[in-house]
């Protein structure tokens, strides 16, 4: 799933946008090796990846790249389905959306809110 700027008719609605759901997906992607599996999946096709895969080329312990996919899933950015004994993960578009829509001009990062000014008060 190549980055394509979304068009007008799918921003993410304004009041969706907060500085608690924003910070949580800029967080979960604030990690190598988690835009790495991003990436991954992004370049899977329509049904994912599989964990099997995934863990074939990631060098690492099963329990910590779980870990990792784990932050993924919770914070919204992959969605997780069993098929047997494997999870197999796909990107979700909304938290991409989201990012899109709090870095625009206007949106959440460039002109923040009288929401986010009385938050950080």
């Amino acid at each position: 799933m190549p980055f394509q700027p979304a068009p007008p008719e799918k921003a993410v609605p304004a009041d969706s946008v907060t500085p608690e759901r924003a910070a949580t997906v800029f967080k979960a992607l604030a990690d190598p090796l988690r835009i790495q599996l991003v990436a991954m999946a992004g370049a899977a096709t329509d049904d994912g990846i599989c964990f099997c895969d995934i863990a074939t080329r990631i060098d690492m312990p099963q329990s910590s790249l779980s870990h990792h996919l784990r932050v993924l899933v919770n914070a919204g950015i992959l969605e997780r389905e069993r098929r047997g004994t494997w999870s197999w993960y796909r990107l979700r578009e909304e938290p991409f959306l989201l990012l899109q829509d709090a870095i625009r001009p206007g949106g959440l990062l460039l002109t923040p809110s009288a929401k986010c000014l009385e938050e950080s008060a």
